[in-house]
Protein backbone atom coordinates (compact mmCIF):
# COMPACT_ATOMS: atom_id res chain seq x y z
CA UNK A 1 0.00 0.00 0.00
CA UNK A 2 1.64 2.88 -1.07
CA UNK A 3 0.58 6.94 -0.48
CA UNK A 4 2.48 9.65 -0.92
CA UNK A 5 5.72 9.16 1.08
CA UNK A 6 4.44 6.23 3.14
CA UNK A 7 4.88 2.48 2.04
CA UNK A 8 3.61 -0.34 4.07
CA UNK A 9 4.14 -4.07 2.54
CA UNK A 10 1.94 -7.11 3.61
CA UNK A 11 2.91 -10.48 3.32
CA UNK A 12 2.06 -13.98 4.62
CA UNK A 13 5.55 -15.45 5.17
CA UNK A 14 8.97 -13.40 6.47
CA UNK A 15 10.83 -15.24 3.04
CA UNK A 16 8.54 -12.58 1.07
CA UNK A 17 8.64 -10.06 3.16
CA UNK A 18 12.42 -10.28 3.05
CA UNK A 19 12.73 -10.52 -0.96
CA UNK A 20 10.39 -7.27 -0.88
CA UNK A 21 12.44 -5.46 1.42
CA UNK A 22 15.52 -6.39 -0.63
CA UNK A 23 14.17 -5.48 -4.18
CA UNK A 24 12.93 -1.75 -2.91
CA UNK A 25 16.69 -1.35 -1.59
CA UNK A 26 18.00 -2.58 -4.91
CA UNK A 27 15.43 -1.46 -7.64
CA UNK A 28 14.91 2.49 -6.43
CA UNK A 29 17.99 3.94 -6.36
CA UNK A 30 16.02 7.55 -6.47
CA UNK A 31 14.37 6.31 -3.07
CA UNK A 32 15.63 6.41 -0.36
CA UNK A 33 14.28 4.57 3.00
CA UNK A 34 14.51 5.93 6.43
CA UNK A 35 14.98 2.64 8.53
CA UNK A 36 14.87 4.87 11.54
CA UNK A 37 10.97 5.03 10.95
CA UNK A 38 10.47 2.04 9.49
CA UNK A 39 9.03 -0.92 11.79
CA UNK A 40 7.84 -4.32 11.92
CA UNK A 41 4.57 -5.82 13.02
CA UNK A 42 3.75 -9.12 13.17
CA UNK A 43 0.30 -10.14 13.08
CA UNK A 44 -1.34 -12.33 15.21
CA UNK A 45 1.96 -13.61 16.90
CA UNK A 46 3.05 -13.54 20.22
CA UNK A 47 5.79 -11.24 19.77
CA UNK A 48 8.37 -13.78 20.70
CA UNK A 49 10.69 -15.63 18.46
CA UNK A 50 10.01 -13.69 15.37
CA UNK A 51 11.93 -13.32 12.07
CA UNK A 52 14.34 -10.58 11.64
CA UNK A 53 13.98 -7.90 8.88
CA UNK A 54 16.61 -5.84 7.35
CA UNK A 55 17.02 -2.66 4.10
CA UNK A 56 20.25 -2.12 3.23
CA UNK A 57 22.09 -4.15 6.14
CA UNK A 58 20.19 -2.02 8.52
CA UNK A 59 17.59 -4.10 10.96
CA UNK A 60 14.07 -3.20 11.56
CA UNK A 61 12.66 -2.62 14.77
CA UNK A 62 9.72 -4.67 15.68
CA UNK A 63 7.25 -3.25 17.06
CA UNK A 64 3.20 -3.85 18.77
CA UNK A 65 1.60 -1.68 16.71
CA UNK A 66 2.47 0.90 13.62
CA UNK A 67 0.63 4.04 12.28
CA UNK A 68 -0.79 4.20 9.02
CA UNK A 69 -1.98 7.14 7.66
CA UNK A 70 -3.33 8.12 10.53
CA UNK A 71 -4.83 5.18 12.23
CA UNK A 72 -3.51 2.63 13.92
CA UNK A 73 -2.80 -1.35 14.25
CA UNK A 74 -2.55 -3.35 16.38
CA UNK A 75 -0.53 -7.06 16.18
CA UNK A 76 -3.51 -8.50 17.75
CA UNK A 77 -5.56 -6.66 15.05
CA UNK A 78 -8.21 -5.63 17.62
CA UNK A 79 -10.01 -2.86 16.25
CA UNK A 80 -11.73 -1.99 19.01
CA UNK A 81 -8.44 -0.51 20.32
CA UNK A 82 -7.90 1.09 17.39
CA UNK A 83 -11.06 2.72 17.31
CA UNK A 84 -10.05 4.12 20.64
CA UNK A 85 -7.28 6.53 18.67
CA UNK A 86 -10.40 8.16 17.44
CA UNK A 87 -11.68 9.76 20.31
CA UNK A 88 -8.94 12.16 20.48
CA UNK A 89 -10.02 14.21 17.65
CA UNK A 90 -13.39 14.05 19.08
CA UNK A 91 -13.03 15.22 22.22
CA UNK A 92 -11.23 18.29 21.04
CA UNK A 93 -14.04 19.07 18.76
CA UNK A 94 -16.69 18.45 21.63
CA UNK A 95 -14.10 20.80 23.99
CA UNK A 96 -14.22 23.37 20.83
CA UNK A 97 -18.26 23.22 20.80
CA UNK A 98 -18.64 23.73 24.67
CA UNK A 99 -15.93 26.82 24.47
CA UNK A 100 -17.60 28.65 21.86
CA UNK A 101 -20.93 28.15 23.21
CA UNK A 102 -19.67 29.85 26.85
CA UNK A 103 -17.76 32.79 25.06
CA UNK A 104 -21.13 33.68 23.14
CA UNK A 105 -23.69 33.43 25.84
CA UNK A 106 -25.03 30.54 24.14
CA UNK A 107 -25.76 28.15 26.82
CA UNK A 108 -29.17 28.06 27.22
CA UNK A 109 -29.46 27.89 23.37
CA UNK A 110 -28.87 23.65 23.46
CA UNK A 111 -30.02 23.46 19.54
CA UNK A 112 -26.65 25.43 18.98
CA UNK A 113 -24.85 23.10 20.67
CA UNK A 114 -26.82 19.79 18.99
CA UNK A 115 -26.51 21.36 15.81
CA UNK A 116 -22.59 22.39 16.09
CA UNK A 117 -22.35 18.93 17.22
CA UNK A 118 -23.40 17.59 13.81
CA UNK A 119 -20.92 19.96 11.73
CA UNK A 120 -18.15 19.06 13.95
CA UNK A 121 -18.30 16.08 16.52
CA UNK A 122 -19.94 13.69 14.32
CA UNK A 123 -17.32 13.78 11.32
CA UNK A 124 -14.52 13.69 13.96
CA UNK A 125 -15.32 10.52 14.55
CA UNK A 126 -15.63 9.37 10.64
CA UNK A 127 -11.74 8.73 10.03
CA UNK A 128 -11.28 5.64 9.44
CA UNK A 129 -14.29 3.74 10.19
CA UNK A 130 -14.73 1.83 7.56
CA UNK A 131 -11.35 0.10 8.78
CA UNK A 132 -12.10 0.29 12.58
CA UNK A 133 -15.51 0.64 13.12
CA UNK A 134 -17.01 -2.73 11.39
CA UNK A 135 -17.06 -4.56 14.56
CA UNK A 136 -19.70 -1.59 15.87
CA UNK A 137 -21.69 -2.64 12.78
CA UNK A 138 -23.48 -6.02 13.95
CA UNK A 139 -27.05 -5.57 15.37
CA UNK A 140 -27.13 -5.20 19.41
CA UNK A 141 -23.66 -3.02 19.36
CA UNK A 142 -25.05 0.00 18.81
CA UNK A 143 -24.06 1.88 22.09
CA UNK A 144 -21.36 -0.66 22.51
CA UNK A 145 -18.05 1.82 20.99
CA UNK A 146 -15.70 4.27 23.35
CA UNK A 147 -16.96 6.71 20.37
CA UNK A 148 -20.77 5.70 21.26
CA UNK A 149 -20.35 6.83 24.62
CA UNK A 150 -18.89 9.99 24.41
CA UNK A 151 -21.08 10.72 21.69
CA UNK A 152 -24.05 10.14 24.28
CA UNK A 153 -22.24 12.02 27.38
CA UNK A 154 -21.99 14.74 25.11
CA UNK A 155 -25.79 15.22 24.16
CA UNK A 156 -26.98 14.34 27.75
CA UNK A 157 -24.71 17.25 29.27
CA UNK A 158 -25.94 19.35 26.35
CA UNK A 159 -30.02 18.33 27.59
CA UNK A 160 -28.63 18.65 30.78
CA UNK A 161 -30.19 15.45 32.34
CA UNK A 162 -28.84 12.35 33.83
CA UNK A 163 -25.76 9.85 32.32
CA UNK A 164 -28.83 7.02 33.61
CA UNK A 165 -30.95 9.07 30.52
CA UNK A 166 -31.92 6.09 28.13
CA UNK A 167 -30.10 6.64 25.47
CA UNK A 168 -32.95 6.22 22.17
CA UNK A 169 -35.02 8.99 24.48
CA UNK A 170 -31.66 11.29 23.94
CA UNK A 171 -31.40 10.64 20.62
CA UNK A 172 -34.32 11.21 19.61
CA UNK A 173 -34.92 14.96 21.48
CA UNK A 174 -31.09 15.74 20.24
CA UNK A 175 -32.68 15.01 16.12
CA UNK A 176 -29.41 12.81 16.29
CA UNK A 177 -28.60 9.23 14.71
CA UNK A 178 -26.41 6.57 16.24
CA UNK A 179 -23.00 6.83 15.10
CA UNK A 180 -23.55 3.31 13.95
CA UNK A 181 -25.45 4.77 11.59
CA UNK A 182 -22.68 7.03 10.23
CA UNK A 183 -20.30 4.30 10.24
CA UNK A 184 -22.81 1.64 8.37
CA UNK A 185 -23.62 4.41 5.87
CA UNK A 186 -19.84 4.93 5.27
CA UNK A 187 -18.92 1.30 5.34
CA UNK A 188 -21.42 0.80 2.21
CA UNK A 189 -20.50 3.76 0.35
CA UNK A 190 -16.57 2.40 0.83
CA UNK A 191 -18.07 -1.25 -0.51
CA UNK A 192 -19.73 0.08 -3.32
CA UNK A 193 -16.51 2.21 -4.71
CA UNK A 194 -14.61 -0.98 -4.44
CA UNK A 195 -17.59 -2.83 -6.65
CA UNK A 196 -17.50 0.30 -9.03
CA UNK A 197 -13.29 -0.59 -9.79
CA UNK A 198 -13.51 -3.87 -10.38
CA UNK A 199 -16.68 -3.92 -12.67
CA UNK A 200 -14.31 -0.95 -14.52
CA UNK A 201 -11.29 -3.73 -14.63
CA UNK A 202 -13.29 -6.33 -16.26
Amino acid sequence: MLYADDLTLLTNEPRDMQIMLSRLAVRNKHLIVNTSKSEVVHFNSAGKNVPVFDVGGATLHCKDFFRYLGLVFYRTLNMAKSAEHAARPFLASAYRIRRFVREHTLVDRPHTSLWLAKTYVNPAGMYGSQVWGTGFLQAGRKFSSPLSTLHLHFLKGTLGVKQSTTNWAVLRECGHEPLQFYWFRSAVKLYNIFNSMLDTNR
